[in-house]
């Protein structure tokens, strides 16, 4: 399949060292000018973009009023807007092929609320792991995009799709595993720290190996604190888990020796958490 699409960027891109250096919008706004770099009138641009190439716009970060319920309606209105556009399947322009069960979706949400979708449809895929490309390779369908996936569920993906549209989904013990799984997979910050955050306060000794080995593997740091701490408090219920610890132990010794290391220095971990929030308040 050609790449030459547009390159989409989002804020879930986590680096930036590619981007090409573009103007950026002054930080006061003044009452002549408005943000126009994205339109381009009756006409197409003499040299088309591609890849390298992506058209930009700064969110300025301007608010209506310092009202925070009215911005909260707005909020709430936005998302509202959001759900009925992903029940318009007749403007969707992209296929999600989940193991058999096809979703219609849009190009646009896809790019500007999952980092790694963004990657797959604008072709700058460097630095997604071969498994992923492998998965999620784009082909055309009935004039449509369609990405295969096949390491998430129907009911799992089709939560995400509502979370990306609305910021909101059906969270319960029984899922948000897989649904953190799914979010670190397919590149989706915000709904990586929702569910880290339902995550957290639902850790116990039957989960607590599934759960550290998710937050190692996304390097979400909070969350591997809180097995940690957890792990500090609770390890002789971990490890009476015999078949799971034991498995986990031979696959994964980096990862013990970490949990061991700070069972002993226990002040020392508490000491360099405390540190690292204060610091992230700054």
């Amino acid at each position: 399949m050609d790449s030459t699409t547009t390159a989409f960027h989002n804020d879930n891109d986590d680096d930036d060292s590619q981007r090409p250096k573009v103007p950026t919008f002054s930080a006061e706004r003044r009452t002549t000018e408005t943000p126009d770099q994205f339109v381009y009138k009756n006409r197409l641009p003499t040299n088309p973009t591609n890849n390298q190439q992506g058209q930009w716009f700064k969110n300025t970060g301007y608010k209506q009023t310092n009202n925070a319920h009215y911005n909260v309606k707005l909020l709430s209105d936005l998302a509202g807007d959001f759900s009925h556009l992903l029940n318009r399947t007749d403007i969707s322009d992209c296929w999600l092929n989940v193991n058999g069960t096809y979703m219609a979706v849009h190009r646009c949400i896809l790019a500007a609320r999952s980092s790694t979708f963004s990657a797959i449809m604008s072709g700058n895929d460097s630095r997604l792991s071969p498994d992923t490309i492998k998965e999620l390779q784009p082909s055309e369908k009935n004039d449509k995009l369609e990405i295969s996936i096949t390491k998430a569920s129907p009911e799992i993906m089709k939560q995400v799709i509502i979370f990306m549209y609305t910021t909101e989904c059906e969270l319960n013990e029984t899922n948000a595993y897989d649904l953190h799984e799914a979010a670190g997979r397919y590149g989706i910050k915000s709904l990586k720290n929702y569910t880290a955050e339902f995550l957290i306060n639902h850790i116990n000794p039957k989960n607590f190996v599934n759960l550290i080995k998710i937050a190692d593997k996304y390097r979400h740091q909070t969350l591997k604190n809180r097995c940690i701490e957890y792990f500090i408090d609770h390890g002789k219920e971990v490890t009476d888990m015999t078949g799971s610890w034991t498995e986990f132990c031979s696959e994964h010794k980096g990862i013990v020796s970490e949990l061991l290391y700070w069972t002993v220095h226990k002040d020392k971990f508490h000491e360099q958490v405390e540190r690292s929030q204060l610091q992230s308040q700054w």
